[in-house]
């Protein structure tokens, strides 16, 4: 190396650290889908097991699944899994507080969780992806007028 080429080796072993953990989330994509899969059924396990019940540990259960769901999405190119998952997140912690919890928005959360990932929508989804979240976003904010 000399003056003239400012990468030093702990700039091209940080360079290639990033890329294999690039390539590793990349490999790991593929098993994403099975394991969102897997959370929206314990969020469909979650929701089953509240019933008529107003108790907060059980609606705590549906946001702690949801905060998973949302924590994954982005680290492998499904934001608008984040969103939505954001989204519930705050549905359920503000309808909980009030003891005002719809399931209709709650199952509208789901659905729309399902449709990205059964089609594999990756990134925001552009127009689209806007509004579901808007209009999650709106059916929400009835719920709790």
């Amino acid at each position: 190396m000399t003056k003239d080429n400012p990468e030093t080796s702990e700039s091209i072993a940080f360079g290639t650290a990033v890329a294999n953990a690039q390539a590793a989330v990349a490999g790991l994509s593929e098993q994403y889908i099975g394991w969102v899969n897997d959370d929206l059924k314990r969020l469909d396990a979650a929701i089953a097991a509240i019933g008529d019940d107003k108790d907060a540990g059980k609606w705590r259960a549906v946001y702690d699944v949801a905060h998973d769901i949302k924590g994954q999405g982005s680290t492998f190119g499904y934001q608008l899994v984040t969103d939505i998952g954001q989204l519930l997140c705050r549905y359920v912690d503000e309808a909980s507080k009030r003891k005002a919890v719809d399931l209709e928005i709650i199952a509208a959360h789901v659905a729309a969780l399902r449709t990205v990932v059964d089609n594999r929508i990756q990134g925001q989804a552009g127009e689209i992806g806007a509004e579901i979240l808007d209009a999650l976003r709106s059916a929400a904010a009835k719920s709790l007028a």
